[in-house]
């Protein structure tokens, strides 16, 4: 099996070719952003789309 790695560009153009749309994509973090904070980012996003987060 090979796996191919492809930008974030060509990964939205592939799915709009087969007719699929993101449910939602935002950034949570980069390269510098602590662990702990990428994580809370990540709560925050799915929260805001609906998900709901047990502790």
């Amino acid at each position: 099996m090979k796996l191919r790695i492809q930008s974030i560009k060509n990964y939205f153009k592939s799915k709009k070719k087969r007719g699929l749309e993101p449910l939602f994509f935002e950034k949570i973090g980069d390269q510098k952003t602590p662990r702990d904070e990428m994580l809370k980012n990540l709560v925050k996003a799915l929260e805001k789309n609906g998900w709901t987060i047990k502790k």
